[in-house]
């Protein structure tokens, strides 16, 4: 009787073994059929073509419709709620939608060549999938690709996806590597966490990468990538031709600590690109053009910054609040500073700027107190506003020549600055330029007409505040109603006497300036072109016409000068001269015996001269030579120097042409040999 007990208890349990271990089937496509092995957790699909949802598909399946309720819980009842693995056919070409969306207890899928498109939510929330490598085929990656996939560690995105939509990678807490192309080109969004919002930093996700973050030369996508913490070691940027204007890594400041490298092929930094990334060192490679507005503002673990040559600009707020950064050199190529371009770098204490730099915007280096050494560069043309607002360590400063204007509040609180000099092209100084508690004790103004100036703008410079102006200006800044409150020596400051020639060109005239001697008898300005003589002047003590011989006809040049004027300065304008051309002089201040006492030499080129090299001023010859005779055996004194090849060359006077010898041979200004 026991026998026969046990007998049919076995049975029972083999019956309800094998009616526990059910298959089921359907047809997942035209050409697609699937089985679930419910004992083995394991799905089948065999066939080929696109996999879809039909009537008969995977979680539509009629046997269990009809074993349940629709008001029934029914993912309860779902074989795929409890599949693990799953079988896809090489055949295989694509998927219609987001299929295995939900499958809870999926832990593994291998997808097969050929499949093209991974669609959006294709494997969201599938919980327990812990690793997706897909072929090479596969270009795109849809949007929520992989959200929730809470316990994915790696995914491995072959080597031909292109596209990458947003949030592809939402929550997926421990996913420590991902790897896409060298031919991805676009991110369309925050694929690590996706909040598009102002976010919560205790709400955002944290993804503990450990690759390298690769962005190839094709990438050109202009979307945020991540929201989130994470930590990959390496960010490498080498995209070639992104947008202009790129947030990619917008806003990970405080999470990420890794280390961020530009790539050989990159041309530009678009604007934004990093900004608020928590980034230590920034070198840009040769071949590098611009860097677009904020491309690294608010980067406060910046230190090192190493430009390339190649750059020419460097567009506003590109650096502004980088407080670690002490040293930059700006290359040749920069022609500006743009506004706001290091505004509150704190820690800079030495900008070296190239000499071609014509301008600085506004709040250029404003809230920079550490800088120790301005140089303005010689061609700079305008100073913004607010430019050197709060820098507070230097003591002198000289505005270049070529400074036209300076905007209001450009000095403000430097409170160290003691010598000002002010070049003789500026005619206008905003308001509040000298702002604050001053110590300027000493003021040279090189302008020969007072710079204009509001009742502002020089007011906190104290009263006592030594002025210095040109001789034949003083009487300008004495009688100006802010100038003039300043104290003035009786006696011109010998620093404001000018001591060289200047040529201010027109088109068939040029004026001459230049420095008077309490010797001279006369002066003696012979000019040049193509090595001829072109036309002769001598002129009296105090600029009078004496003599005047033209290779063409002549025209009165008069005089501008006074006898008021004779210690300091002498101007003559020439006239006659042909447009657009190049010509060389010489000008002498000779004695009573007509000899040389002082002799300058120079060139100078009319309005339309296409070359850029003309000087348009004059050096003195020191010692001064005598007038040498016209002998080929004489020796010349005059002023040795080096030409451009390293070769030695003197420079000297025969009958009143200035001739230059090279070895044994001479030659004119223009490079014709004589002998």
């Amino acid at each position: 009787m026991k026998t026969k007990v046990f007998i049919i208890l076995v049975c029972l349990i083999g019956m309800a073994s094998n009616l526990h271990a059910t298959v089921y089937n359907g047809v997942c496509g035209e050409h697609l059929t699937w089985s679930y092995d419910t004992e083995t957790a394991h799905m089948t699909i065999e066939g080929y073509g696109e996999l879809k949802n039909t009537v008969d598909s995977l979680w539509w399946n009629k046997q269990v419709l009809q074993a349940s309720s629709w008001s029934t819980s029914y993912k309860t009842y779902y074989p795929y709620n409890s599949c693990k693995t799953i079988s896809l056919p090489e055949g295989l070409t694509g998927f219609s939608g987001a299929i295995f969306r939900d499958w809870w207890n999926l832990t593994a899928c291998e997808i097969p060549e050929g499949v093209t498109k991974i669609p959006g939510s294709l494997f969201e929330s599938c919980y327990q999938l812990k690793e997706i490598k897909l072929p090479n085929s596969v270009d795109t990656v849809g949007q929520y690709a992989f959200s929730n996939c809470t316990t994915m560690v790696k995914c491995d995105l072959g080597k031909g996806v292109k596209y990458i939509g947003q949030m592809a990678f939402q929550n997926c807490y421990r996913l420590n590597s991902v790897r896409w192309s060298d031919c991805l080109e676009v991110i369309d969004g925050s694929i690590f966490d996706g909040s598009p919002e102002a976010y919560d930093p205790n709400d955002v996700a944290t993804i503990p990468l450990r690759d390298t973050l690769f962005f190839p030369a094709t990438f050109r996508s202009n979307k945020q990538i991540s929201w989130c913490i994470h930590y990959s070691p390496v960010i490498v940027w080498n995209a070639k031709n992104p947008p202009a204007s790129s947030r990619v890594f917008y806003n990970l400041y405080n999470y990420w600590n890794g280390d961020f490298i530009f790539g050989p092929d990159v041309e530009f930094v678009p604007s934004g690109l990093c900004q608020q990334v928590r980034m230590k060192k920034v070198v840009l490679p040769e071949g590098c053009k611009y860097i677009g507005a904020g491309a690294f503002s608010g980067n406060n673990q910046l230190d090192t910054v190493l430009l390339p040559s190649t750059l020419t600009a460097i567009h506003q707020e590109a650096f502004k609040g980088c407080t670690k950064i002490k040293h930059i050199t700006i290359p040749e190529k920069v022609k500006a500073i743009n506004s706001s371009t290091f505004s509150g770098c704190s820690a800079l204490t030495r900008v070296e700027m190239p000499e071609g730099i014509s301008t600085i915007g506004d709040n250029a280096f404003a809230g920079c107190p550490n800088l120790d050494s301005i140089v303005l560069p010689k061609e700079l043309t305008m100073i913004g506003g607010s430019a050197f607002s709060g820098v507070k360590l230097q003591d002198s400063l000289a505005i270049p020549d070529k400074v036209i204007s300076i905007g209001t509040n450009t000095f403000e609180n430097w409170s160290a600055l003691k010598e000002l000099s002010i070049g003789k092209n500026v005619v206008l100084i905003g308001d509040n330029a000298f702002k604050g508690d001053s110590a300027i004790t000493h003021i040279s103004v090189w302008a020969a007409t007072p710079p204009a100036v509001s009742e502002g703008t020089l007011a906190d410079i104290p009263d006592s505040a030594l002025l210095s102006v040109l001789p034949d200006s003083r009487q300008l800044y004495r009688e100006h109603p802010y100038w003039g409150r300043f104290r003035m020596s009786d006696v011109p400051d010998s620093a404001m006497i000018q001591r060289t020639v200047t040529v201010d060109p027109g088109q068939t005239t040029a004026t001459f300036t230049w420095p008077t001697d309490s010797a001279a008898h006369s002066y003696q300005i012979d000019i040049y072109k193509d090595g001829a003589v072109f036309c002769k002047l001598t002129l009296g003590p105090t600029g009078q016409l004496l003599g005047i011989a033209f290779s063409m006809p002549g025209r009165k040049a008069p005089s501008n000068q006074s006898e008021s004027s004779l210690p300091f300065t002498l101007s003559f304008l020439v006239t006659g001269l042909e447009k657009a051309s190049r010509y060389n002089y010489v000008l002498c201040a000779l004695d009573e015996e007509q000899k040389p006492i002082h002799v300058y030499f120079g060139d100078f080129a009319t309005t339309g001269y296409p070359g850029d090299d003309v000087k348009g001023g004059g050096n003195e010859i020191i010692p001064t030579p005598p007038i040498i005779p016209d002998n080929p055996e004489a020796k010349p004194a005059g002023i040795e120097d080096t030409d451009v090849s390293g070769h030695s060359e003197t420079k000297y006077l025969l009958n009143g042409q200035l001739l230059i010898r090279r070895g044994d041979k001479v030659f004119t200004l223009t490079g014709q040999e004589i002998r």
